[in-house]
């Protein structure tokens, strides 16, 4: 066999030709292993490489060389203090989000309390900022006008002190600016809207152009809109046109500005939008308005000058809003008839159309416990309205609400058949709300048949959606504000309050917690410690107040507990408070009372002081209180934690034992209520015939009361006495409380169930069963 392989001498030549090759480019050195290469500052002071390790090196000891850093030429960056970043309050403030449109209105003080006054009822609601500008200092503005005055009562340089003061105080929070004389009507809503279509990255300079050839300036009559880039553009030259302004016409004064400082020539359009303007020389409601109700350019118009009669600019609002009803009447109902077209085509087919037509469709529930329970009522009466009452009378609030629905009800009747029923009133009828549509309504009404003289009954089907949402402005609140916590101790809340102490200070005192606990101990005649000069006798809350001063010793630093004593037979919440008020320097601290049975935890301290607003809103949660624990578990030991359950407890909506409020408030409150006591001006109202406790005396204010219920708020099971010398009504609502409190309804059933069988098994008589106390 004979073997072929590629001659390997090409490989072997390109490799010599590469060494070769590289020995000639790189220099060689034959160094010892111990030679080091050391940069020197030039050649010629470099020694010989191959003689560097006898000889001596001429700068010193190599190890300690180090390198200079020349920063002649550089330029030196002052050492500037990192501080701590400060955010806005706002998001919109850090991204650079402005509202949307100013509106300045330069007046005259004679007309001010008049059309001025026309102008903020009109327009105030629809623009963002609303100002008046009048030449001259003011003794006294209308009440709730905005009024700027100047001191320099030259008429003529009136628009430039406004221009300087808007761009001074306003340029970075509005995109547009609008100007216009006093007797200029505005549609305001209009005018929101047109801006809001156009683009703000533009210089414009908008408004009716001047009726002259050529004219590059806008009527200041008719109004003028600057963007905020050109309003900005103007601001650094306004000085110059101050200097120039020689005509007594405000609008050439203004124009002559404007193509100066920033060279816009006056335009009435944008984006495809044009700014109408309605010009005469003396309009009058009354004599004009049968003559323009067919003219295009008043019914577009967004600004109408001159109207110099008050009575004439609120009939010219009312026309432009009933007339901008008219179309939006219009418009919906060629919406719903495109609607109607289009659900027909649809694979569902027009079946599928909701009703109302725009109204969402009634929620379907995907399981049984999703079902919304329709709630069955009577014009006296309203059955099962919620999982505690088989019935309740219809008052209040669902009684105006019912009464509302059938009066709308008798005047649709009214309309479709006219003359033809006699309405009756209403017979029953059902009430659902769905949280994603409205309230729904079924109404059986009973009317007389005038024609046949017979009473027919007639089911009505009506729908009250839900309209948009509105954000309610409440005064900025934050979570340092110190919490007072007070808790009233009788003797039959003895036994938890050692465990209350002890969740207050794994919540409060190991973290550090803004707050402070003041224990009021509560007295009975018969239990009240003897009086000064007698015996002593045993107090029965010597044991707590060791307790509590262990706790004071553990935490000398942060313990901040208060003991008091109130000595009554039946203490209320009002005698509560005054007790610990008395012992107060701080009027503008934060109260919340609560019971010994109270879990607190952090998330619901931190709730109460942002839902507790001082002289606006007291907050009243609604705690979970947990059933008896011989019912609820099969043995001990008893879990510590209460779970949110059905089955472990309920939240009570009859308890009003948690209220958080500010002391100023409550000072008030009750200086009110002395007040109206002594004078004899008590209302009719059940709150205000005997305040024995908090929610009554603050109903009574104008404070906003926020109660809900709070899932943080957690309360242990406590056996609850009912005093008979308590009011009437507390007295009744302590016994509902105290049946409600002890189990379920089920796992009473079950309960009942279990021993009347032990008592069959055993032949025991029901009488003589064992349950647990409540």
């Amino acid at each position: 066999m004979k073997l072929f392989s590629r001659p390997a001498y090409p490989v072997l030549s390109g490799i010599c030709i590469g060494i070769s090759l590289s020995l000639v480019c790189l220099p060689y050195f034959y160094l010892d292993e111990s030679c080091e290469f050391i940069l020197v500052p030039s050649e010629t002071q470099l020694p010989q490489m191959h003689n560097i390790k006898q000889k001596a090196w001429p700068y010193g000891n190599p190890d300690d060389f180090e390198p200079r850093i020349n920063l002649d030429s550089k330029p030196v960056r002052g050492n500037v203090e990192k501080g701590k970043m400060i955010r806005p309050r706002f998001a919109a403030s850090e991204l650079g989000i402005r509202e949307k449109l100013f509106l300045g209105v330069n007046a005259r003080r004679d007309t001010l309390n008049t059309l001025g006054v026309a102008i903020n009822r009109t327009a105030a609601q629809f623009v963002d900022k609303l100002l008046f500008f009048v030449e001259a200092q003011m003794e006294q503005a209308p009440n709730g006008l905005p009024v700027v005055s100047f001191k320099d009562e030259r008429n003529v340089l009136q628009p430039f002190h406004t221009m300087k003061y808007v761009a001074d105080q306003y340029l970075e929070e509005y995109d547009w600016f609008m100007f216009i004389e006093d007797n200029t009507y505005i549609r305001a809503e209009q005018v929101v809207e047109f801006v809001s279509h156009v683009s703000i990255s533009q210089d414009l300079y908008l408004g009716r152009m001047v009726d002259e050839l050529q004219s590059l300036y806008c009527d200041l009559r008719s109004g003028i809109i600057f963007s905020n880039t050109a309003l900005r553009k103007m601001a650094p030259q306004l000085e110059w046109c101050t200097k120039n302004a020689f005509s007594m016409d405000h609008t050439d004064n203004v124009g002559r500005c404007v193509l100066h400082t920033t060279g816009l020539a006056c335009t009435p359009t944008a984006s495809g939008r044009n700014f109408s303007s309605f010009l005469s020389h003396d309009f009058v409601f009354d004599r004009d308005v049968a003559r323009l109700r067919a003219n295009p350019v008043f019914n577009a118009s967004l600004t109408v000058h001159p109207v110099n009669d008050v009575r004439s600019m609120y009939k010219l609002h009312r026309y432009f809003c009933e007339r901008d009803m008219a179309l939006a009447e219009e418009e919906i109902a060629s919406i719903e008839a495109e609607m109607k077209v289009t659900a027909c085509l649809t694979p569902q087919g027009c079946s599928h159309l909701p009703w109302p037509i725009s109204v969402s469709e009634p929620s379907q529930p995907k399981n049984r416990f999703d079902v919304i329970r329709w709630d069955y009522f009577t014009p006296t009466h309203m059955y099962f309205p919620n999982d505690h009452d088989n019935m309740v009378p219809l008052r209040g609030a669902d009684k105006l609400d019912v009464d509302d629905v059938v009066g709308f009800s008798e005047r649709k009747l009214e309309d479709k058949y006219p003359g033809r029923y006699a309405f009756q009133g209403l017979v029953s009828g059902y009430r659902r709300f769905d949280p994603s549509r409205g309230l729904d309504y079924l109404l059986d009404v009973a009317l007389d048949d005038v024609q046949k003289g017979s009473r027919v009954h007639k089911r009505i089907r009506l729908v009250k959606p839900l309209s948009h949402m509105e954000v309610v402005p409440m005064p900025y609140v934050t979570e340092n504000s110190r919490v007072h916590i007070v808790v009233p101790v009788n003797d039959f809340e003895m036994a938890v309050l050692p465990k209350f102490l002890q969740v207050y200070a794994e919540t409060c005192l190991e973290r550090n917690d803004n707050s402070q606990l003041y224990v009021v101990f509560v007295y009975s005649s018969a239990a009240a410690p003897a009086a000064p000069g007698q015996e002593e006798s045993a107090d029965e809350f010597s044991a707590l107040r060791a307790t509590i001063a262990d706790y004071e010793k553990r935490f000398p630093e942060g313990a901040r507990i208060t003991t008091l004593d109130l000595r009554k037979a039946v203490p209320s919440q009002l005698d509560v408070v005054e007790v610990v008020a008395k012992r107060m320097q701080e009027q503008d601290a934060l109260l919340l009372v609560a019971s010994a049975g109270v879990l607190l935890e952090t998330e619901f301290l931190n709730r109460v002081r942002m839902q507790t607003i001082r002289r606006t809103q007291v907050f009243l949660p609604i705690a979970f209180f947990q059933y008896h624990p011989k019912i609820i578990y099969e043995k001990k030991p008893y879990p510590e934690a209460i779970e949110i359950s059905k089955d472990v407890g309920f939240f009570d909506r009859h308890s009003f034992d948690h209220v958080a409020f500010y002391l100023s408030d409550y000072v008030l409150a009750r200086d009110a209520y002395s007040a109206d006591v002594a004078t004899g001006h008590r209302l009719q109202s059940t709150a205000s015939a005997n305040v024995t406790d908090l929610c009554s005396l603050f109903l009574r204010t104008d404070l906003h009361l926020f109660r809900a219920p709070d899932p943080a708020l957690k309360h242990a099971w406590l056996p609850r006495r009912c005093n008979p010398l308590l009011p009437e009504a507390e007295y009744h609502r302590c016994l509902v409380r105290r049946g409600e409190g002890l189990a379920s309804r089920s796992q009473l059933a079950m309960l009942i169930l279990k021993q009347q069988r032990a008592n069959k098994a055993n032949d025991i008589s029901p009488s003589s069963s064992s349950l647990p106390a409540a």
